[in-house]
């Protein structure tokens, strides 16, 4: 897998681990937490860089051993997202794609490009299945995955626990296979 994907007006790149970088990232989380909470439970856990420093080192841990490819949209040399390919399964050729784009960037198109370079990517490195998980009530999310053609597997049932809602909510599972 490449580190860097250029695309028509983003670039996805696997940012390296340094404090600059995590700063960087940290700002982004920080601004946009209210946005993305009810949608990613990992933004809670993000207090500081230092947190954000943590998740780049063992993104890149991950990114070595083929696990997950981490990557972030860039516009104009800065952060707006992510983009990237969790729970990567070498030997059946699947990858989990997770997401997630500053508010401010919403409605431009930025994902589509995103999830569509990083497609590419992993059906021209041999990947099968690409899977897309979202919250049913996640309307920006399953747009993306429906604009973009993956066929709806199925929704899963009280699949997440939502704390704060004191509720479960339902998963939709999504997916694309490579063109033969």
């Amino acid at each position: 897998m490449k580190y860097i994907l250029k695309g028509p007006r983003i670039t996805l790149m696997h940012l390296a681990p340094c404090m600059h970088n995590a700063k960087l990232l940290y700002d982004v989380e920080s601004k946009n937490k209210d946005f993305l909470l009810p949608w990613l439970s990992w933004a809670r856990d993000i207090k500081s860089a230092t947190d954000t420093y943590a998740f780049l080192k063992q993104s890149d841990k991950s990114w070595e051993n083929n696990s997950a490819y981490e990557y972030f949209i860039i516009l104009n040399d800065e952060i707006i997202g992510n983009c990237a390919a969790n729970s990567v399964d070498i030997k059946n050729k699947k990858a989990e794609l997770g997401y997630w784009l500053a508010n401010d960037y919403r409605g431009c198109g930025y994902m589509i490009e995103a999830v569509r370079m990083l497609e590419q990517e992993l059906f021209k490195n041999g990947f099968n299945k690409i899977i897309i998980h979202n919250d049913v009530l996640n309307k920006g999310s399953v747009n993306v995955a429906k604009n973009l053609g993956y066929e709806l597997e199925g929704v899963l049932k009280q699949e997440k626990w939502l704390p704060k809602e004191n509720r479960f909510r339902d998963i939709n599972c999504f997916a694309k296979f490579k063109k033969k």
